[in-house]
């Protein structure tokens, strides 16, 4: 599972322009990502400036990707 950091996250999207997937996007609440759509390639991840992605075996509260 993605895990995004929302008190570390710019909101730059690089990490939404490199997603090979299209699994990333912005919304009024910040960066999400579709769980359905995210492979865990890991590319978002290693390109984050602030380290705000993080790849988990957890599931988030509720069973839901963010």
């Amino acid at each position: 599972m993605l895990v995004i950091d929302d008190d570390k996250c710019l909101i730059c999207a690089g990490c939404i322009t490199l997603c090979p997937e299209a699994a990333l996007f912005q919304d009024i609440a910040g960066l999400k990502v579709i769980g359905d759509l995210c492979t865990l390639c890991g590319i978002c991840v290693a390109f984050c400036p602030v380290m705000a992605l993080s790849v988990t075996d957890a599931v988030a509260e509720g069973g839901q990707a963010r």
